[in-house]
């Protein structure tokens, strides 16, 4: 016997067999069983779903020699000619080839003969809103008022272009999509029957792809029993479907959510070398994230991800404890940025590596502190002077202009940090504390400042370099941003930005040393000026700047 396909060979032939359409089997077998079964049927949905297979198993009950039965004998004549496509009281037409005025007059003249051998005449139309209005406007008066003996069963995936006095004439059942836990036991029941030993998580892509259609879902296993029988990889099967597969995804999710950067980028590189095609990583990996965000606001919705497995699902639960669904907001959001950077440089490659840095980076995620935040959450003390209270009276602070240094400090003032001096009029037991450290000396030091922050803290140092000295009085450094560079003072200005650069002025210049962020009139007019460092030295710190220095990194080219 020649070969047949899955979809043909294991097409429901009862209202046992059928799968998905309950709501839909229900009611007919109803109308069997009360002997109400009406002269027109409408059956609408998706493609794939059942909607032929089922107006076949409604004729071979209502034609059956037993019936009209719920069980049809399957042996009888018009069972049999049913299923072959050969009966003659049984007809079916295709909407799309027989759609014009002169098709539908033809049938009407048949409409009038009785049935051969049959209890009724039926015509299952394929395809129904492909008929032109005209026909339709013929067909309008006969299934009005049929012939006892005719009954129609319409099945279209448009009913929306049938014309509204032929749907007010029909019952109308709307077909559905078929969650993935039904076609996968479908194809594990296909499995069984063939001898196939497979494992059920290998049917899950498959189900993913069909999209709900039980017909593409048997005709992709009739494609893939070779390769699942050779190998037993699902990485075999995900790679000839074009899909992510959903260890994958759980994967990078887990790492992405423990702001593991490194591993993260290892993992997108190896997809890479893979030869994954990374927009269609992209698209899985945000609706991923969206199946978390909905388990997140709600457990229950677990039930209603019908395309994800049970392993999966319970990984799904795990992940959604771990994470803030503004978190997953901002991710999501970042991943549609990427598809955009995709367009312009060809490549998803880069954007997909400026995601995971900039989400994972500790400085750029002020939700997450990591350890070194943590440490410099609170603003340092600033120690103040130890003052005697008998001496406290005779005690009389010089103005900067005044101070003296002490002898031995004045190459070095920053290893010595702040000193007790004299003031040249104060009596010798008057001491006191003062700032040794001079705007000068941070002007001079600050790039080497900057170089150190550097290497904790990249993004930040590359706001810092848009900024320019203005002053240091009283144990506080005042810097200035222009208007261009109003957002880069309000990220540096943040409260754990500030005592992070407090913290690390201390270490610097070995004195406690406030800093404060201003807004400058006008722009500063020396831009080649030491004071300003610019910003190219140490990378911008938006989109643009990584992009530049992923670009000369790996050699890549700008195209818009």
């Amino acid at each position: 016997m020649d070969y047949q396909a899955f979809a043909l060979k294991y097409r429901p032939r009862n209202f046992q067999e059928v799968v998905g359409q309950a709501h839909v089997v229900s009611a007919l077998k109803k109308a069997i069983v009360s002997d109400r079964v009406h002269h027109a049927y409408l059956f609408s949905g998706p493609r794939g779903v059942g909607k032929t297979s089922l107006a076949r198993i409604l004729a071979r009950s209502l034609n059956c020699f037993e019936g009209p039965t719920l069980t049809p004998c399957g042996k009888c004549t018009s069972c049999t000619e049913i299923d072959r496509g050969v009966s003659l009281d049984v007809i079916e037409i295709d909407g799309a080839s027989n759609r014009g005025i002169d098709d539908i007059r033809t049938l009407r003249e048949n409409v009038k003969l009785s049935p051969t051998y049959s209890r009724y005449k039926i015509y299952i139309i394929d395809e129904v809103h492909q008929i032109t209005t005209d026909g339709f406007n013929a067909l309008l008066k006969t299934l009005e008022e049929p012939p006892h003996h005719v009954k129609f069963i319409f099945a279209t995936t448009h009913p929306q272009k049938i014309l509204p006095t032929i749907l007010s004439r029909c019952q109308k059942f709307q077909f559905h999509l078929l969650p993935a836990e039904q076609i996968v036991e479908k194809l594990q029941y296909i499995a069984e029957k063939e001898n196939i030993s497979l494992d059920k998580k290998l049917f899950y892509p498959i189900a993913r792809v069909s999209g709900g259609s039980i017909r593409d879902a048997e005709s992709l296993l009739d494609q893939f029993v070779p390769i699942l029988l050779d190998k037993k990889d699902p990485g075999e099967v995900t790679s000839f479907l074009g899909i992510i597969d959903e260890e994958t995804l759980n994967t990078v999710t887990r790492y992405i959510i423990n702001k593991d950067v490194v591993n993260a980028l290892t993992f997108l590189n190896t997809l890479v070398e893979e030869g994954k095609d990374l927009g269609a990583f992209l698209l899985y990996f945000i609706e991923h994230l969206r199946n978390i965000a909905l388990v997140k606001l709600s457990p229950q919705v677990l039930k209603d991800l019908v395309y994800v497995s049970p392993q999966t699902k319970d990984i799904l639960k795990e992940l959604s404890r771990k994470t803030r669904i503004s978190d997953i907001l901002k991710l999501i959001e970042l991943l549609l940025d990427a598809k955009d950077w995709g367009r312009k440089l060809d490549s998803l490659r880069i954007p997909l590596e400026i995601v995971f840095i900039k989400y994972c980076q500790v400085e750029d995620n002020p939700q997450h502190p990591g350890p070194q935040q943590k440490q410099s959450a609170q603003k340092p003390v600033i120690p103040q002077p130890e003052i005697t209270p008998q001496k406290e009276k005779n005690i009389d602070f010089a103005p900067a202009q005044d101070i003296l240094t002490p002898k031995g400090i004045g190459e070095n003032p920053s290893r010595h940090g702040p000193h007790t001096v004299l003031s040249q009029d104060d009596p010798p037991q008057a001491e006191q504390v003062v700032d040794t450290v001079t705007l000068e000396y941070i002007r001079q030091s600050w790039k080497e400042f900057l170089s150190e922050i550097k290497k904790e803290r990249m993004s930040l140092a590359s706001y810092l370099a848009e900024s320019t000295l203005i002053s240091y009085e009283k144990q506080r450094l005042t810097l200035g941003f222009s208007r261009q560079y109003s957002f880069h003072k309000e990220i540096v200005e943040k409260a754990k930005n500030t005592s992070y650069l407090e913290e690390c002025l201390k270490k610097k210049f070995n004195a406690a040393i406030g800093i404060k962020f201003v807004l400058l009139k006008e722009e500063a007019s020396d831009k080649g000026n030491p004071d300003t460092m610019q910003s190219k030295e140490y990378g911008f710190p938006g989109e643009e700047g990584l992009v530049n220095d992923l670009l000369d990194t790996f050699e890549g080219t700008f195209d818009v």
